[in-house]
C-alpha cells in the first residue's frame, strides 16, 4: 500500500515542494561525490516532436531510458499526475530518455477530474515545462481501455520504450500500491485492501510477483528495477527477478504517497549522465530518504545487487538448517518478539505490528544470535553462520541502506539493514495454514523458498510455542 493521507499533505504543499527548497546536498557513493542543488532545475533543450500514436523509428540511443508504469487506476490516481507533473520539472535531455505509461478510470475511491478527466491509459515522452498543475508532454500513444493489472500491458510498454528509445541503460519504475510477495485470491476481498502490486480497480486484476520476473525476462530486462509501492524489498521478491536485473530499488517499509522525489532523482541524472546502475541505485535509495526527512516523515529505503541473490539465498539455506538443528526455543521467541517489523496490515488493524509477518533479515540473525541459550559446535556454527549471513548483507547484497525517523510503532529504522522476508508474527491470531491460504500462490513455490527451504523454517517457528 502507499499512505495516501501523507499525500494531502504534499499537495498542499506544491508547487514548493520541499525538496526544490532545501539547501544543497551531497550524494556519497563509493569514490564519488554526486552534489545536488534541488532548488535548481537544470535548463534543458526540449526534444524534437514526437508523432501522436507511436511510430516506428527508434530515437538516437542515450545513456538512459527511464520507464515508469503508472497504474492510477485506483485510490492513488492524484499521485500519479502529481508525479509525472514532478518528472516535467527536469523532463527528457540529450542523454536522458523519461518515458511514462499512465493509467486511469473513474468513479474509484479518490478518483479526481484533474487534467481533463480522461480515462485509458496515455504514454507520455517527458518533457520539461514549469507548469506543476498541468501534463503537457507530447502524448505518443494512447489506449481508451487498458488493463494496468494485466502483466504483458507492462511486458508491451517496456519492449515498447527499448525500441522507440534504446539507451545504454534502463531504469524500469513500477508504481503503485505494493505488499511484498503477497498475492491475494481473486476471490478475496483483499483487493480493496490493496495488496499485490499493480492492482486496477476497474479490471480487479493486478500483477502477481512471480509476474514480476516474467516483466523483465519477456521485455529483456533492466539495469535497476525500482519500486514506487510498499513493501517490495523483500528477499522473496528479489529471487524472482534475479538474473534479468542488475539492482533492485524499494523499501521494506510502506512509502508515503507522494513516492519517489522524480524531480530530484531526474536533477540528479542530468547532471551526472555517465552515472553506472550501481551508483544511480544508491543516488536513488538517498534521495527518498531525505526528501521524506525534510517533511519529518519516517521511511526507509536501499539499493540491493541482484546478482548477490544465489549467494544470499545459500547462506539462507545453510542459516535456516542450523537454526533448525540447534532448535534453541528461547532464541527463537527472543528474535520472533524483537524482530524489525513492517506495517502489512495497516496502523489501524496492528498498531504495534503484533500481527506483521514481514521482518528485517538482519536484524533477525541478529538477535537469535545473540539470545542463544544452546552451547555445543552446531550452536557455534549457527552464531558464525549469522555473523557471515550478517557481513554478506552489509558488504555484498546491500548497495545502499538509508532510513530516517521512526515507524509507527514508535521504532527507529536503525534496525532496517535492506532486506525483509516471511517470518511469523510476534503474536500468532491466525493459524500458518489459514493465513498462507489467503493467497494464490503456496509460499512454498516461490523461487526463494525452492532455493532455500524458507516454508519448512517458518513452519518450524510456528511450532515454537
Amino acid at each position: 500500500m502507499k499512505n495516501t493521507a501523507f499525500l494531502a499533505l504534499a499537495l498542499l504543499l506544491r508547487p514548493g515542494l520541499p525538496a526544490l527548497n532545501a539547501a544543497p546536498v551531497s550524494v556519497e557513493f563509493g569514490d564519488a561525490v554526486y552534489s545536488i542543488d534541488p532548488s535548481v532545475v537544470p535548463t534543458l533543450a526540449a526534444p524534437a516532436a514526437l508523432p501522436d500514436r507511436g511510430g516506428d523509428k527508434p530515437a538516437k540511443k542515450k545513456k538512459w531510458t527511464v520507464m515508469v508504469f503508472i497504474n492510477g487506476k485506483n485510490d492513488l490516481e492524484t499521485a500519479g499526475l502529481l508525479n509525472v507533473n514532478m518528472m516535467e520539472m527536469v523532463g527528457s535531455d540529450k542523454n536522458m530518455n523519461v518515458v511514462v505509461e499512465l493509467g486511469r478510470m473513474k468513479g474509484q475511491e479518490g478518483d479526481t477530474d484533474a487534467d481533463g478527466d480522461w480515462t485509458g491509459s496515455k504514454r507520455l515522452y517527458v518533457t520539461k515545462d514549469k507548469d506543476q498543475g498541468k501534463i503537457t508532454s507530447r502524448v505518443v500513444m494512447e489506449t481508451p481501455e487498458v488493463d494496468m493489472g494485466d502483466y504483458q500491458r507492462a511486458v508491451d510498454f517496456v519492449k515498447w520504450a527499448k525500441k522507440l528509445y534504446p539507451a545504454e541503460r534502463y531504469m524500469l519504475v513500477l508504481w503503485d500500491h505494493g505488499s511484498g510477495w503477497m498475492d491475494p485470491r481473486r476471490e478475496e476481498p483483499a483487493a480493496g485492501d490493496n495488496k499485490g502490486i499493480s492492482f486496477d480497480d476497474e479490471t480487479g486484476n493486478y500483477i502477481r510477483t512471480p509476474q514480476i520476473g516474467v516483466i523483465l525476462k519477456e521485455s529483456g530486462g533492466a539495469d535497476i528495477l525500482a519500486f514506487d509501492a510498499c513493501l517490495m524489498q523483500m528477499a522473496e521478491v528479489a529471487s524472482e527477478v534475479k538474473g534479468h536485473a542488475r539492482v533492485m530499488v524499494g523499501s521494506e517499509e510502506t512509502t508515503p504517497g507522494v513516492g519517489i522525489p522524480y524531480h530530484a532523482l531526474l536533477a540528479v541524472m542530468a547532471e551526472n549522465p555517465g552515472m553506472k546502475s550501481e551508483e544511480l541505485g544508491a543516488v536513488l535509495a538517498e534521495l527518498f530518504v531525505r526528501f521524506y526527512k525534510e517533511m519529518g516523515k519516517g521511511v526507509q529505503n536501499s539499493a540491493i545487487r541482484v546478482d548477490r541473490m544465489p549467494a544470499f539465498e545459500a547462506l539462507m539455506k545453510d542459516f535456516a538448517a542450523l537454526a533448525r538443528e540447534v532448535n534453541d526455543a528461547e532464541a527463537f521467541r527472543a528474535a520472533r518478539a524483537g524482530v524489525m517489523r513492517y506495517e502489512v496490515l495497516g496502523k489501524e488493524s496492528d498498531p504495534a505490528k503484533r500481527v506483521s509477518f514481514y521482518g528485517d533479515v538482519y536484524n533477525y540473525a541478529e538477535i537469535l544470535a545473540s539470545s542463544m541459550t544452546a552451547a555445543g559446535p552446531a550452536a557455534d556454527a549457527l552464531k558464525a553462520k549469522s555473523e557471515e549471513l550478517r557481513r554478506f548483507i552489509k558488504d555484498e547484497l546491500v548497495i545502499h541502506n538509508n532510513y530516517t525517523g521512526v515507524d509507527h510503532a514508535g521504532r527507529d529504522f536503525k534496525d532496517s539493514h535492506g532486506i525483509s522476508v516471511y517470518l511469523p508474527p510476534a503474536e500468532t491470531r491466525v493459524a500458518q495454514d489459514r493465513l498462507e491460504g489467503i493467497f494464490e500462490a503456496g509460499y512454498a513455490d516461490f523461487a526463494f523458498s525452492k532455493a532455500t527451504g524458507w516454508h519448512g523454517f517458518v513452519s518450524h517457528l510456528y511450532g515454537i510455542e
